[in-house]
């Protein structure tokens, strides 16, 4: 990329025409005149509205300029080479009248709807002027600065058009001279960019007369088709077109097409971007209780936007980022579309992942892939910019040495893009973060003043999962019918109820009738493929954490054969609000350890079932030990703290002493386990046999088989889930 400024030299030459529209008075027509002779509309100045003859920019390709000395900070080839020659041109106008270019007629359009009467007349008088123009993306640089090039308001413009990927030149210290010297001169400048803030010269930003905000909507694509083709095309969505990059529309105007088959080509481009997604073929966020708090503030923030809108509330007072964070699969991308529907914004899409997928990978590449990312956004505002895998970008405390280096300049940018975009200075856009992990989100992310709420998403309640069922099952089955699944789906994701359904369907399209309640119902709870004496075995060690909840007095909500991420059964037991002490970590390690305890009791010996993942029982027993004693100050008459309670675990493989003292623990609570499980042995059989013969049951189920033997309480409690034998 070249980085000079470019220096137009032809001369300067105000027509009376200029001085007209000025004045407000009906110009004379001045036809300019191309390299063939073909002259371009006359112009009609009408005081209030845009001249006819820049309107008309957008219906044909634009005259050249005669003379060009110098570079531009962006390389423009020029298209002009053709001597005029309709045939030339990638589309020709009705009879072949003149040559038609739909890339200029984009950009003259596009240009044609950011300027107002106002900034229009002030263009073509004889002031020297200083103008910014804001372009959606990067691909817009070189089209818009060519558009200067050709002189559209009969003035000779120094032009600086950067792009952001040289990072020593194109930034607001360089070229304030120039600017300086030639607004000083009587010379004009305009500075087009993405972001011109932080890469045009600071001058040239702080002494704009005028700023232009160039957006592609649908009106002004609708205009240029119906200008090429001289058909009237249907309507363009502008949601369609904030996903596309300038060159995608410009590739489906093709000569043969007509404008029906041109707009057909737009929506089918948007949606196959990555990351678009359609916001109407989502839930209604004033019926998705699944969403719980983050409904709520959805919910709030569609108000605010309403309020925004009708100059009812100032954009400061508007609440304009959050993270939502959740395990996978809880539904926070389609959350956001939900949002975004409710609140009538464009959503745009995009992740840290895709910033490197969508560039050359390099330091300067992502970087001006993030700040297009924003610009987007920003172009399509009142919009919702949602950012997943927020986590993708690394906390700064987690940097070494050896990558800080990197990492540092690409983290300070997206804090200044984030806090344009939660400012006031790129109004109208709310920023959306998402992550699994948001103990990685880095902390100054999450400061007040950024994306300062962190929600959690959760999995959904009876009431979530009737919505979900609901929404999926498209009336398909009544509500009455869908509360009888919802049982064997407490405890799953938002994604796991969906992939639930369309196995339903897929049973029921194979067998060529409709879904029913009973394909649900066999979705939700498969057939096994395990032996007898595993699927018994699973059985057992799912009583045993039964039983344990009972001891301690607590209610189970569910307990199923069967589960996610290869548990072979799950335990559900409501959450206790007792305060977290010693006492309540061991109940807690002791119902951990009964599902291994009963396998010992009534079989004879414990499987592998209560470990080998992050999720076992073993794991999360051992986790709760490490941080009672390293964290919590819990442990014997130990207040040192060592390690945050998350990773308190991680030095046990390194330290014989702790992890001897951890190994004592766990073998004590696990004697006591056994104890709990041999006094109350009949009532984990019948538990056992009624879930193998049912594979799920309710509370209301369990209290059914042990009601009337109701384990005496002790001081025990369980939760937690065992994974394949």
């Amino acid at each position: 990329m070249k980085n000079e400024v470019t220096h137009s030299t032809a001369p300067e030459a105000e027509s009376d025409q200029t001085s007209c529209v000025r004045q407000g008075s009906a110009p004379e027509s001045a036809p300019a005149t191309t390299k063939s002779g073909n002259p371009s509309a006359p112009q009609d100045g009408e005081t209030g509205r845009r001249s006819a003859g820049f309107s008309r920019l957008a219906l044909r390709s634009l005259p050249p300029e005669e003379h060009n000395e110098g570079e531009a900070d962006l390389d423009v080839p020029s298209e002009d080479d053709d001597d005029g020659d309709p045939t030339a041109s990638p589309v020709a106008g009705p009879g072949g009248d003149a040559p038609r270019d739909p890339r200029k007629a984009l950009v003259a359009a596009a240009m044609a709807a950011a300027i107002t009467p106002t900034i229009e007349e002030g263009l073509r008088g004889r002031a020297t002027l200083a103008l910014v123009v804001s372009v959606p993306a990067a691909d817009w640089i070189a089209p818009v600065t060519e558009f200067f090039q050709q002189r559209p308001f009969g003035r000779e413009w120094l032009r600086f058009a950067r792009d952001g990927s040289e990072r020593l030149r194109h930034k607001a210290s360089v070229g304030n001279d120039e600017v300086a010297s030639a607004l000083a001169g009587g010379r004009s400048v305009v500075g087009i960019a993405v972001n011109p803030e932080a890469v045009l010269p600071a001058t040239l930003v702080a002494a704009a007369d005028q700023r232009i905000k160039v957006r592609l909507d649908g009106t002004a694509v609708g205009r240029t088709i119906r200008a090429l083709y001289d058909e009237i095309p249907p309507q363009i969505d502008d949601a369609h077109l904030v996903r596309l990059e300038l060159e995608d529309v410009v590739a489906a105007m093709r000569p043969d097409a007509s404008a029906r088959e041109v707009a057909v080509r737009i929506a089918a481009a948007a949606e196959g971007r990555s990351g678009a997604g359609s916001i109407d073929d989502v839930p209604d966020l004033a019926t998705a209780v699944e969403y719980g708090a983050a409904r709520e503030w959805g919910l709030a923030l569609a108000r605010d936007l309403r309020d925004y809108r009708a100059g009812v509330l100032s954009w400061s007072a508007v609440d304009r980022g959050a993270v939502f964070f959740s395990g996978p699969g809880m539904g926070k991308s389609v959350l956001a579309r939900s949002i975004a529907r409710a609140c009538e914004a464009t959503l745009v899409v995009g992740s840290i992942g895709e910033l490197f997928a969508t560039s050359s990978g390099h330091l300067d590449g992502v970087i001006k892939s993030m700040r297009e990312l924003f610009a987007r956004a920003a172009a399509a505002a009142p919009s919702i910019l949602f950012l997943d895998e927020i986590d993708g970008l690394p906390s700064r405390e987690s940097l070494d040495s050896r990558n800080r280096d990197w990492w540092m300049p690409v983290i300070e940018d997206f804090m200044l893009q984030l806090d344009d975009a939660t400012s006031g200075r790129r109004e109208g856009v709310v920023v959306i973060g998402a992550t699994n992990r948001i103990g990685a989100v880095d902390p100054a992310i999450l400061r007040p003043g950024r994306l300062e709420r962190a929600i959690e998403v959760t999995a959904p309640g009876p009431d979530g999962i009737l919505n979900i069922l609901r929404f999926h099952v498209r009336g398909s089955l009544s509500d009455e019918e869908l509360r009888t699944a919802i049982g064997p789906l407490d405890g799953c994701t938002a994604a796991e109820i969906m992939e639930t359904v369309r196995s339903a369907r897929r049973k029921a399209r194979q067998a060529g009738r409709d879904v029913s309640i009973g394909d649900l119902k066999d979705a939700a709870l498969p057939e096994s493929d395990l032996p007898p004496e595993a699927l018994y075995r699973i059985a057992v060690h799912e009583a045993g954490h039964v039983l344990s909840a009972y001891c301690c007095g607590l209610r189970v909500k569910s307990v199923r054969m069967g589960g996610r991420d290869g548990a072979g059964g799950v335990t559900r037991i409501e959450k206790s609000a007792d305060m977290v002490t010693r006492h309540w970590i061991e109940q807690q390690v002791v119902g951990l350890l009964s599902g291994r305890a009963a396998e010992i009791v009534l079989l004879g010996a414990a499987s592998m079932g209560a470990g080998g993942s992050e999720r076992s029982d073993l794991s999360v027993a051992t986790r709760l030990l490490a941080a009672m004693n390293r964290s919590y100050g819990l442990g014997d008459d130990e207040l040192i703290y060592l390690a945050d309670a998350a990773g308190a675990h991680r030095e046990l493989g390194s330290d014989p002493v702790a992890r001897r003292r951890i190994n004592d623990a766990l073998r004590r609570l696990q004697a006591r386990a056994v104890g709990i499980v041999d006094r109350n042995r009949g009532q984990v059989a019948d538990v056992a046999e009624a879930l193998l013969r049912r594979r799920f049951l309710s509370a209301e189920d369990i209290e059914v088989i042990i009601g009337r033997d109701r384990p005496s309480p002790e001081s025990v409690t369980s939760t937690g889930s065992g994974s394949r034998p």
